[in-house]
């Protein structure tokens, strides 16, 4: 959404698709004598001067819905007065029920305000006055995926690309939805097509990056996602995604490097403060990892992958007392989280606790079955108590025998 603190050249980058979709709805009478000079006031950037026009003018004709309505959108495509929108639109709809660009400019007022059922009626009536319309169906595809409701979000996003099949939105948003199905590799293919048509948009390639992540495509995840931090530099999510797929693709001083300007620019995000100290950890930088950890901890003291990767901190410095009250506050929590049972045994045994490591070891074996560690794990224990038959029962399932 364009907002009037944005620089006038981004302003008038957007004018002409403004400008067509204020032309797009009927006036009532003609226009009243200064609706021209808005038009240019928008042509040339100047979105504070034009929405002042308008309210003028809306102010000098309180009888004219059709200019209350082009306001209405002036301030949805130019700052976030939704609520405001809403009500200047909904009495030109009230007039003019069967002109489905009002419905659809009212729709988008609703959603942004957070009524989203309400939205959604008005661009059924939209449809039903002007089924063609690609725009309504683009908007209700987007509204249903919105919704959670993304399997018919599907359907109205692909009939608005049979109309505009070269709509980089339209492809971005049919990846979302397929994305949101798991249906990962073709949502791969409309993210690479939205990209062909949106080259300079950070947000396309940030989306085809984030689901090559998900297909294991670390390689070409990573270039996408460097190239939409080169369009989004101070975008502090884009530089966390990138960190992770750097320590992904095992460059861990690049992974640091991105997530400290993530955290330059998001000090208190404690998702990238606890990716930047996991980065730092597997970097051997050990001191500063703690460090960012307990900072991160302050801001959310429940956190339980912060808590896991404390312990495990605290384990690498051999302070395993200490590690084991992170695990234990992670399994107040999570009572059945595998990696924190696993790490709450490795502190028994290292403490000379057999009994109760072995007794961990069990409970983490049953809930993360898969895992053979367990079970070596657990055979070191029985091993340690002298029940070396035993022991040599689990070393055989571990190994498969």
């Amino acid at each position: 959404m364009l907002n009037s603190s944005a620089p006038a050249g981004a302003l008038r980058s957007r004018a002409p698709g403004l400008i067509k979709a204020l032309a797009a709805l009927p006036w009532a009478h003609r226009p009243p004598a200064g609706w021209r000079g808005i038009t240019l006031s928008l042509w040339a950037g100047m979105a504070e001067n034009a929405l002042a026009r308008c309210r003028s003018l809306v102010d000098s004709h309180p009888d004219r819905p059709d200019l209350r309505a082009r306001l209405g959108i002036m301030l949805l495509a130019l700052t976030d007065g939704s609520e405001e929108a809403v009500e200047l639109l909904a009495p030109a709809v009230k007039q003019e029920p069967d002109e489905p660009h009002l419905r659809y400019w009212l729709a988008e007022a609703l959603a942004r305000s957070g009524m989203g059922q309400a939205a959604l009626a008005h661009l059924e009536a939209g449809l039903r006055t002007q089924p063609e319309m690609a725009g309504l169906w683009e908007a209700k595809g987007k509204l249903l995926l919105a919704l959670g409701r993304s399997e018919e979000a599907l359907l109205f996003i692909d009939g608005a690309l049979a109309a505009r099949p070269r709509s980089g939105g339209l492809w971005n948003l049919r990846g979302l939805c397929l994305d949101s199905l798991g249906r990962l590799q073709e949502a791969a293919r409309a993210h690479r097509q939205a990209t062909r048509f949106l080259r300079q948009d950070g947000a396309a390639w940030a989306n085809l990056g984030l689901v090559l992540q998900k297909t294991g495509e670390t390689a070409e995840a990573l270039r996408a996602l460097l190239r939409a931090v080169r369009l989004r530099p101070a975008d502090p999510v884009l530089l966390n995604n990138v960190g992770f797929s750097l320590l992904r693709a095992g460059r861990t001083r690049e992974a640091i490097d991105s997530y400290r300007q993530a955290v330059s620019l998001d000090p208190e995000s404690v998702l990238t403060l606890g990716n930047l100290s996991a980065a730092l950890l597997q970097g051997g930088q050990i001191a500063e990892a703690a460090c960012l950890l307990d900072q991160a901890l302050e801001h959310a003291p429940g956190d339980t992958t912060l808590l896991n990767n404390k312990g495990h901190l605290l384990m690498k410095a051999g302070k395993f007392r200490e590690a084991l009250d992170c695990f234990e506050r992670v399994l107040e929590r999570t009572p059945e989280d595998p990696a924190a049972l696993a790490n709450q045994a490795a502190c028994y045994f290292a403490l000379g606790r057999y009994d109760q490591a072995l007794a961990t070891y069990r409970l983490a074996a049953a809930t993360d079955p898969i895992n053979r560690q367990h079970l070596w794990s657990m055979g070191a224990c029985l091993e340690r108590l002298g029940r070396a038959d035993e022991a040599l029962n689990c070393y055989n399932q571990a190994l498969g025998a």
